[in-house]
């Protein structure tokens, strides 16, 4: 089996598929966390990741049940946009704790 081939075979099992699409949603939202919110805090891609899916969960999931405020699918345009609010909120409290 060339690498193609494993890699079709990969992302045929829809686990995988899922997994490596929130990956790459808390990628986005914690980069784009970290344009808004500057620092010198230097932290890798998985700590980014972290960051930007604990915020997409804190804005998508926990924001709607504690505010009333509508739920919108994540890998919406206002699922991301509220992720990416999440996200910043998570980047000052880490700035606080950390006091960076």
């Amino acid at each position: 089996m060339d690498l193609s081939g494993l890699f079709n075979s990969i992302m045929e099992n829809a686990i995988v598929r899922q997994i490596l699409l929130w990956a790459a949603l808390g990628l986005g939202v914690g980069v784009v966390a970290k344009i808004i919110i500057p620092g010198s805090e230097e932290i890798g891609w998985i700590r980014t990741i972290c960051v930007g899916l604990a915020g997409s969960f804190l804005g998508n999931f926990v924001a709607p049940k504690l505010f009333d405020w509508p739920t919108y699918a994540p890998f919406s345009l206002e699922g991301v946009g509220i992720g990416i609010a999440g996200a910043v909120v998570l980047v000052v409290i880490n700035r606080i704790v950390t006091k960076s």
